[in-house]
């Protein structure tokens, strides 16, 4: 852990902290006040910002940040580097082999041993991003949609799931999602990787996609166009504007068509 208080090593504060913590307990005559030790995770930012976050008693961080000023870290807190060392490391290693495990079986095909898997880390840390996208991508390869949309909506609470890294969980959740038939849920996958990548023509073609067995044909068009300006040469691409574009003009001849029937009728019956 690196504890650094006056910043003379220009590292950043890194580590478990301790504080004690006093709850009242009982009634009456039995009323009593409690000293109980509280570990937190506390991290600089590279703004500066000192953010805690609680140990759970797995001692994984879990719960809600919040930011302190330096001042009230060393003052109420004690570091506690064999906490950071020998249980949150150690916790945080398990947890991610946990996850790598449950992946791994969900790409072997055995799909409730990864949902055990999944299941198990999210004990650990209820707000795991991969864990959570992991475990909806196995609720939809099973054929779950109602699991999935459980998952789906608790993803969307999950402040850390906006971080650049899950970008590409997000294009293979919305993936997952439209061929499930999902396509509301799969657009609003697509629109959320593309707040975090703006530049990768594969989100705008996947949308694109998406939008069209919608019938959104002018949207995807335009999603279409958006995946060629970041890449000319994409003749997957392509060959999709064209059929749209074949599909609208059809569209178009059939409707002539139409109003062409319709206005010969109401020409014999003497309307118009």
């Amino acid at each position: 852990m690196t504890v650094d208080t006056h910043k003379q090593s220009g590292q950043a504060i890194k580590g478990v902290f301790s504080t004690e913590s006093v709850t009242v307990v009982g009634f009456g005559a039995t009323k009593r006040r409690v000293k109980q030790t509280v570990y937190v995770y506390v991290e600089e930012s590279p703004t500066g910002d000192i953010v805690c976050q609680p140990l759970s008693q797995q001692y994984v961080p879990l719960g809600r940040k919040r930011v302190i000023d330096r001042e009230t870290l060393f003052k109420s807190f004690i570091p506690a580097p064999d906490i950071y060392l020998e249980h949150m490391l150690p916790a945080l290693a398990s947890l991610e082999k946990t996850v790598d495990q449950a992946e791994k079986l969900r790409d072997d095909g055995a799909l409730f041993s990864a949902e055990f898997e999944f299941k198990n880390a999210l004990r650990l840390d209820e707000h795991h991003v991969r864990a959570s996208f992991g475990l909806g991508l196995t609720y939809l390869d099973r054929g779950e949609k109602e699991g999935a949309l459980l998952v789906f909506r608790r993803i969307s609470r999950l402040s850390g799931a906006t971080a650049p890294e899950h970008k590409h969980l997000f294009n293979e959740f919305g993936i997952k999602l439209r061929k499930a038939g999902m396509l509301k849920q799969a657009m609003l996958h697509y629109c959320k990787a593309l707040r975090l990548s703006r530049d990768d023509q594969n989100l705008y073609y996947n949308l694109a996609r998406t939008l069209y067995e919608m019938g959104r044909l002018r949207a995807a068009r335009r999603m279409l166009d958006q995946a060629l300006k970041r890449q000319r040469d994409f003749p997957e691409a392509r060959l999709f504007a064209d059929h749209i574009r074949e599909k609208a003009l059809e569209t178009i001849a059939v409707t002539g068509l139409e109003l062409s029937s319709f206005e010969t009728a109401a020409a014999k019956r003497g309307e118009g």
